[in-house]
């Protein structure tokens, strides 16, 4: 996609400043995938508190920050989504394999595997310097 850099990441997702995590789009090919960059902060909410002194990104946020890729690639392949409330469903075979630390760059990707009615199928990975470091399979629901 062409536009890539002009996309508003808070003007397709829903939610506020300090629970999107999605920062910027790399790349993404309509309807099959996207890749996208969350930047690790030792200024996000959950640092001081998980774990102090020895900070990582908690594995639930590093789901939900693949999930917001998921939907961002089903928003923008479909205009005809855009606006519609789209949830979080499930999520199968989560897997951690290494801690993410602060501060770095998380790479997120995203595969649209099917959709059956209103509920979407993905397959995500999240990285660190081009090693993978969780996978899920992520379950959406859409209101439409």
């Amino acid at each position: 996609m062409d536009d890539i850099k002009s996309i508003a990441i808070n003007e397709i997702l829903p939610h506020g400043e300090g629970f999107t995590f999605v920062d910027k789009i790399i790349d993404i090919d309509l309807g099959k995938s996207i890749t996208a960059l969350h930047m690790v902060s030792e200024k996000a909410f959950w640092y001081p508190h998980h774990f102090p002194g020895n900070p990582i990104m908690p594995g639930v946020l590093i789901i939900e920050a693949l999930a917001q890729a998921s939907a961002l690639l089903a928003l923008i392949s479909f205009p005809e989504m855009r606006g519609v409330p789209f949830y979080l469903a499930g999520v199968k075979d989560a897997r951690f394999k290494s801690p993410v630390v602060p501060p770095t760059e998380l790479i997120l990707m995203s595969f649209f595997e099917s959709r059956r009615a209103n509920v979407w199928f993905f397959d995500t990975k999240a990285s660190l310097n081009g090693k993978e470091v969780a996978y899920a399979k992520i379950i959406a629901v859409s209101q439409k």
